[in-house]
């Protein structure tokens, strides 16, 4: 068996993130205060030179975990998936038609994704765990950021899970990051591409597309 494995900010989602359409959903449901999201922000920027990417999700700190994960079912079939467009729509379907084990691979805070994988028909998502401790989220990761050689480590994970032969699949990135999970694929897509990407793609020559 192949697999398709699609990054998500960027790629799935061109020109937003999952999670800068979150705080968007937040602010517009009444979810989180305008002052809150700007605390929250603040309290971010400041503490990613000392602390690392082991801080930039620091305005979940102190949400409930549970109270989260109910949100987000609204906000993937309300908000996020409207971001998708139809050209990758229609690539999703045509690697389900072709009998390929289908999925995400993202750096996006696993929470917020999970429930694309029902309403995506898809096989397994996979994203950036969020460290939680009595019920709470502390703003801090639970293991590594599922970015470049992680996303690699994470795609092998699942993989062997899902019995899919990684080497032989299709992989879709849009960042120079996602070079590390492209290379390792028999039908690297780029999609979007940063202008090193981009240059990757050319020299290698990888096909582009472009989802708007």
């Amino acid at each position: 068996m192949t697999a398709a494995i699609f990054d998500l900010d960027g790629t799935l989602l061109p020109g937003t993130s999952a999670e800068r359409e979150f705080i968007r959903f937040a602010l517009k449901t009444g979810q989180q205060t305008a002052p809150e999201a700007i605390r929250a922000f603040l309290s971010w920027a400041v503490r990613i030179p000392t602390r690392g990417i082991q801080s930039n999700k620091t305005y979940f700190g102190g949400g409930e975990m549970n109270l989260l994960a109910e949100t987000t079912e609204t906000f993937c079939q309300q908000q996020l998936t409207h971001h998708i467009p139809d050209q990758a729509q229609r690539l999703i379907a045509a690697h389900r038609t072709a009998g390929d084990c289908l999925g995400i691979v993202s750096g996006a805070p696993e929470i917020l994704i999970a429930p694309l994988k029902d309403l995506l028909d898809l096989d397994f998502v996979v994203g950036t765990k969020l460290a939680c401790e009595q019920g709470r989220l502390t703003g801090d990761l639970d293991g590594p950021h599922v970015s470049g050689r992680e996303k690699v480590r994470q795609a092998d994970e699942v993989a062997r899970t899902y019995e899919f032969d990684l080497r032989e699949s299709t992989a879709y990135g849009n960042a120079f990051d996602d070079r590390f999970l492209l290379v390792e694929v028999a039908h690297p897509v780029v999609v979007n591409p940063d202008i090193r990407l981009a240059r990757l793609a050319r020299k290698k020559g990888w096909p582009i597309c472009i989802f708007s």
